[in-house]
């Protein structure tokens, strides 16, 4: 998969993007109550994509990955954005794709000169994220499953 190209999102690309992002979560052996909440959450924003700060890894006509971050916001630590999405098609894991796309995100983060990139992680992604370079800050509970927490981490920019 060495050919994977990023591209921005077309508005006709939404389902089958909405798609890659149901099987990579399902990759995790998540039950089928789960996934049914994560089908309800777990989405492309389209107003995201049409704003260019959503893109998809593509191999030949086949989406492999998806990276899509927040607005930049302020808080009482500083300035920053949320990665919203970064999911990887199973067969795509391993290849580096996941790198790129996280780099993309660290990109769109430089340029809109935030302090951090923050990263609600699901819990098998912590450890990919912390190689990337973030930080655990705690965890906090999940909006979508009662009594759920999820790792909260953040990759300071500068």
């Amino acid at each position: 998969m060495s050919s994977v190209v990023l591209t921005r999102i077309a508005p006709d690309q939404s389902s089958e993007i909405n798609a890659l992002i149901l099987r990579s979560k399902a990759h995790w052996g998540y039950d089928a109550a789960m996934m049914a909440t994560m089908e309800q959450v777990l989405r492309l924003d389209e107003d995201a994509a049409k704003a260019g700060r959503a893109v998809a890894g593509w191999f030949e006509d086949l989406a492999v990955g998806i990276a899509q971050v927040s607005e930049p916001y302020e808080d009482g630590r500083g300035s920053a954005m949320e990665l919203d999405l970064l999911f990887i098609a199973p067969e795509a894991i391993g290849t580096g794709l996941g790198r790129r796309l996280y780099g993309w995100a660290l990109d769109q983060a430089r340029a809109c000169e935030v302090d951090r990139l923050d990263i609600l992680s699901d819990p098998n992604a912590r450890r990919f994220y912390a190689a990337m370079g973030a930080s655990y800050v705690e965890d906090r509970p999940s909006d979508a499953i009662p009594g759920r927490t999820l790792p909260w981490l953040e990759h300071r920019i500068r």
